[in-house]
């Protein structure tokens, strides 16, 4: 028994990736809390964009390491790495857009 608690646990790559309807998730909060924060002050969605253009890197980060990339595509798919892109494109832009349509209808 002590033999077996002493063996490290293989784990593929997959344990680290967020699932994917996690990440459609938190597409939808970040899209709902960017628009109840747009209509008190446009600037206000700015503030949610630094935290989740940080998490976007480290998710694409991922992708683009030579050793974890082709894991994440063996194991989860290229499916998967094509839907995180776009879902990390859309919490990128979605803040941004929706604080330019309240600055723009502002006057």
């Amino acid at each position: 028994m002590a033999l077996l608690l002493a063996l490290p646990v293989q784990a593929g790559v997959a344990e680290r990736e967020p699932p994917m309807a996690e990440l459609w998730l938190f597409v939808i909060g970040i899209a709902a809390l960017s628009w109840v924060m747009a209509c008190r002050r446009w600037w206000l969605p700015l503030a949610v964009w630094l935290p989740t253009a940080l998490f976007v890197a480290s998710l694409i980060a991922d992708f683009a390491d030579p050793v974890i990339g082709p894991a994440v595509r063996e194991e989860l798919g290229l499916a998967y790495v094509l839907q995180a892109d776009l879902a990390g494109a859309l919490l990128l832009v979605v803040p941004l857009m929706l604080a330019n349509i309240r600055f723009s209808r502002k006057d």
